[in-house]
């Protein structure tokens, strides 16, 4: 069943193996009552044909404020199927109803559809599991209401996307801007759909990595249109992911994104990462121009040696260098899954700096002899 497949850092994480914590369904799956304060809509008409079959039969129905007026949301398939689970899997209960078919978020201001807004065509919904359709999400710091979409991702997580409406009505999806200047759709989270948050508000999203056991963790602060990225971090706090929200846990974190990014040849966002060093034997000439940076860690890793390799152990080192420096001994493993190394040497130095604009890594992957 576990047929989803993440890009970039997630799928890495997953197929290796991004306060208290609470969990903030917001408004279950079913019609929902006008928020307190609402103003009444005006005196509608009999419902047309096609807003009555959503009302009968929708798998999710949500209700948002609107310029004072209710937008109704359904989670609606023309096409929607049923079966019963003959078996228990981490996505589904033997004996639940599964539903599959081509989703659409429609919205509807009164006695009209305002909005459709298609669903990925994979998606499935489970009876009893946190991916059992559309829910109402509470942001604290923007002070509104998402529309979070679960879906199953493994036994170890969920695939969470939101959605939001403009000042028009229309239905759009949020996406996550990182720093690195990477966007995703979705984010990965807990089987059981747990969201946390930070003191100022930021939404956590915390997916486990079973071979690395560590918890690799995000957080977004909502601005109305997108999800920001304030931080990112990972921990071996599997309970409370939280307590590793700490100088170290970001040092690590930013020395395996910068590994796993030129691992998967992702150079710019790996550019983002890196405050080291560019002068190497065969360095491009133009490797003074800071614009240049991705294409010279390509040629890093593709022309004269450089070994940019998954991380597979990231284990800090006591002490700091003359600059303050945090230190890391990174064990790495080869393409086809064996331990790397270069003589007697398994695991190579890096280090960390903390600088104004987050923390940078200061050293190259290590270089053939």
């Amino acid at each position: 069943m576990g047929r989803y497949r993440f890009a970039g850092l997630n799928f890495v994480l997953l197929v290796l193996a991004s306060g208290q914590m609470s969990l903030l369904w917001g408004q279950a799956p079913g019609a929902a009552p006008s928020p307190p304060g609402m103003a009444s809509a005006p005196a509608q008409a009999k419902p047309s044909e096609e807003i009555a079959d959503l009302q009968k039969q929708s798998r999710s129905h949500l209700r948002l404020l609107h310029r004072n007026h209710p937008l109704d949301v359904y989670l609606f398939a023309a096409d929607e199927r049923m079966e019963v689970l003959s078996a228990s899997y981490c996505g589904g209960d033997e004996g639940a109803r599964q539903y599959s078919g081509h989703y659409q978020l429609v919205g509807v201001l009164g006695n009209t559809v305002v909005s459709r807004l298609d669903l990925d065509p994979d998606d499935t919904f489970v009876e009893k599991k946190p991916h059992d359709g559309a829910r109402l999400f509470p942001d604290p710091q923007a002070g509104q209401d998402l529309i979070a979409v679960f879906q199953f991702g493994s036994c170890n997580n969920e695939v969470v996307r939101f959605y939001s409406a403009d000042p028009a009505g229309d239905l759009f999806a949020v996406p996550f801007l990182d720093h690195d200047g990477r966007t995703w759709k979705q984010k990965v989270t807990e089987t059981n759909g747990v969201v946390a948050h930070l003191r100022d508000g930021s939404s956590v999203f915390c997916a486990y990595a079973d071979d690395m056991g560590y918890n690799f963790c995000e957080a977004y602060a909502f601005d109305g249109a997108n999800f920001l990225e304030t931080a990112k971090w990972m921990t071996q706090e599997r309970a409370e992911p939280l307590k590793g929200l700490d100088a170290a846990g970001q040092a690590k974190r930013a020395l395996f994104d910068f590994l796993s990014d030129l691992f998967v040849n992702d150079y710019p966002a790996a550019g983002y990462y890196y405050a080291g060093n560019l002068d190497f034997p065969g360095a491009p000439l133009d490797v003074a121009h800071p614009k240049q940076k991705a294409k010279i860690l390509e040629a890093y890793c593709t022309s004269v040696g450089g070994q940019c390799l998954m991380p597979t152990r990231i284990e800090s080192q006591a002490g700091a260098d003359s600059q303050d420096a945090a230190r890391f001994e990174v064990s790495f493993q080869t393409g086809d899954f064996q331990p790397f190394q270069i003589g007697d040497r398994s695991s190579f130095e890096f280090r960390v700096a903390k600088t104004a604009e987050g923390f940078k890594v200061l050293d190259l992957p290590p270089r053939l002899p």
